[in-house]
């Protein structure tokens, strides 16, 4: 017989606590990324997409919230960590 799996805990969510502010839009470099770019996170592989940038007030910290595009999987990187934007290759113009 399988196992019942446990119920986690499930933690309140950004807007409920008054220290931490959510932003959805980081610069970085000459651009700025915007929630569904694709990014490279340092010593990670793959790519990720960008969903928030939050920042902890009482504790001040920061860190990127993403989802795995591989996976699908949800994670949190510090500002730091972020290596890079991933830009897509342009086509070439058709001939005629």
């Amino acid at each position: 017989m399988a196992r019942k799996k446990s119920k986690a805990s499930e933690l309140p969510p950004y807007w409920f606590n008054p220290d931490i502010s959510v932003f959805y839009e980081l610069e970085f470099g000459k651009s700025v990324i915007n929630p569904g770019d694709s990014i490279k996170i340092k010593n990670s592989r793959g790519t990720f997409r960008f969903i928030k940038l939050v920042h902890n007030a009482k504790t001040n910290v920061t860190w990127i919230d993403c989802m795995d595009s591989f996976t699908g999987e949800f994670k949190s990187f510090y500002v730091d960590r972020l290596k890079n934007i991933v830009i897509n290759k342009r086509s070439r113009k058709k001939d005629e």
